[in-house]
């Protein structure tokens, strides 16, 4: 899908606020209210929206921990292996990646106790893993989202 400038600062404003009302976001984009509402179904139709939701901070939700982990798996079990991964309450972000690793994915526990739990019993049960790397955030310095514009 192509979006065009106005898509581009309807999504702009909806990240900065995704409270906002379609008669604040037409005022703000001089366009009639109809045109906003139009236009925000049609990106939750075509996924580029792909839902409304509060971006939460950990730190201040009861989780202390939020981790990067590069896994390494037996060729031919990747696809298998992502798709229990996908099922993990735990992981935020997963994807397949390039490089030194065949999948990457974010992680938030609560404590190092759950982190460890989710290390051994959980990835450590998924059939094919041959290893795994984990990078722990010591703080976050920017909390963002996927940027289209």
């Amino acid at each position: 899908m192509r979006l065009d400038d106005l898509d581009r600062d309807i999504l702009r404003l909806l990240q900065e606020d995704g409270r906002m009302s379609y008669t604040e976001l037409a005022r703000r984009l001089k366009v009639p209210e109809s045109t906003v509402r139009l236009r925000v179904k049609r990106l939750v139709e075509k996924g580029v929206i792909r839902k409304f939701a509060a971006l939460i901070n950990p730190f201040k939700a009861g989780y202390g921990i939020i981790a990067f982990i590069a896994v390494d798996i037996e060729p031919g079990k990747v696809k298998s292996a992502v798709e229990e991964l996908s099922r993990l309450g735990e992981v935020d972000v997963l994807g397949i990646a390039t490089g030194a690793h065949d999948v990457l994915m974010q992680v938030t526990v609560r404590d190092l106790q759950e982190l460890e739990n989710f290390l051994l019993e959980k990835l450590g049960r998924i059939e094919g893993i041959k290893s795994t790397e984990t990078s722990i955030l010591t703080s976050v310095k920017k909390w963002g989202y996927a940027r289209v514009f």
